[in-house]
């Protein structure tokens, strides 16, 4: 079996919904909720639904364009989840083809 590439680990993000709920609880959209996968080096993955259904979310999340709300995204063996900004930015600078592949392929 191959190399695991990518791992996603029960990914959730949510967004807040200005104003407040029943009871004054902060409201928010559900745009991804407990997603898992693994990709191995040379598969590849297609993300297939109707529209606002999360996939660009999904997308930005992986390559972390947007911070997660839960859950662990490792790429290439790195937990990328956490990362400060610094350390992404020299990540993505090393794997700069990898990152520009990705954000063109499932962020359009």
């Amino acid at each position: 079996m191959s190399e695991i590439l990518l791992r996603v680990e029960h990914l959730v993000k949510h967004f807040p919904i200005k104003g407040e709920g029943l009871f004054g609880r902060r409201q928010h959209v559900r745009a991804v909720d407990d997603v898992s996968f693994d990709v191995h080096r040379g598969e590849t993955l297609g993300l297939v639904g109707e529209t606002g259904c999360g996939k660009s979310t999904l997308a930005r999340c992986i390559i972390r364009l947007e911070n997660l709300t839960a859950g662990k995204v490792v790429f290439d063996g790195h937990d990328i989840s956490n990362a400060p900004d610094a350390d992404l930015r020299a990540y993505r600078r090393r794997d700069s083809t990898t990152c520009s592949f990705v954000v063109s392929r499932l962020v359009d």
